[in-house]
């Protein structure tokens, strides 16, 4: 029953996107534009002798880093701006009177925007390979296992997200933090080993550190599932703690909101 209603979630949320054509469609244009901005930088790094980071090209290793931080983008903030929404539009109250279990109302129409993330997180990658990204050494079968692995905590963030947006009626400033932070300090556009060893110390006590370390790795070096089990591990850990956190912090702002009365109020 909850599957099917999850389904049934994913294809309102598909319809609902679909609608407006232009805001849909624009979200493509733009992940072509980037892997363009991307093609043109890696022109550039050539011409000053940068030929190859961490293994493969830099346009390759930008593209990686893009997709993972669209997807990351996606994961952190779909569950509290779809809540905001639904609270806006005033369509969870109805939603909340049916049998729907609560957490599956709340964090169920964010479905097709994981799915939407994943695609254009593919889409970048195939365009980029289009313009000459070279995946042919890709072990595919580590990258989706590191990709698994690091969904856990970012969509443990999420949840934690959403539950600040139902307490609080606003969007989660953490999570934009944590955004900016992961754009400067996770090696999406540049490699850790540059940046000075003391702040080389945030970097490696952020999950995206190694989430990203190990796609580039299973992507542009096709790293073999042990290989990559050095970055996948502090993910692991990192996902025992989060999960449970989450959760909990889903089930207090819900308890919460019902005693006050506020669960369809925004």
């Amino acid at each position: 029953m909850s599957l099917t209603k999850l389904l049934a979630f994913t294809r309102h949320s598909l319809a609902l996107a679909a609608s407006y054509k232009l805001n849909f469609a624009s979200r493509y244009v733009a992940m072509i534009v980037s892997v363009l901005f991307f093609y043109f930088l890696d022109q550039m790094f050539k011409r000053a002798g940068v030929r190859a980071v961490e293994g493969g090209s830099y346009f390759a290793f930008l593209l990686v880093g893009g997709a993972f931080l669209k997807y990351l983008d996606v994961a952190m903030r779909s569950f509290a701006e779809n809540l905001r929404e639904e609270m806006l539009m005033g369509t969870l109250e109805p939603l909340l009177a049916t049998a729907t279990p609560t957490r599956l109302a709340l964090l169920g129409p964010s479905a097709w925007m994981l799915i939407e993330g994943t695609l254009l997180a593919m889409f970048q990658l195939l365009v980029g390979a289009w313009f000459g990204a070279d995946f042919s050494r890709a072990n595919w079968l580590s990258a989706v296992g590191v990709v698994l692995v690091s969904l856990i905590p970012l969509l443990c963030w999420g949840i934690l997200s959403a539950a600040f947006t139902l307490i609080f009626k606003r969007s989660d400033p953490v999570t934009f933090a944590a955004g900016a932070i992961a754009y400067v300090f996770s090696g999406a556009f540049f490699p850790v080993s540059i940046l000075p060893p003391f702040v080389q110390v945030i970097s490696y006590l952020l999950p995206f550190t190694y989430a990203m370390h190990g796609l580039r790795a299973a992507l542009l070096t096709g790293a073999a599932p042990a290989d990559v089990m050095p970055d996948v591990l502090p993910l692991i850990a990192l996902s025992v703690v989060l999960l449970p956190l989450s959760l909990w912090a889903l089930r207090f702002a819900i308890a919460y909101v019902k005693r006050t009365g506020e669960l369809a109020h925004y």
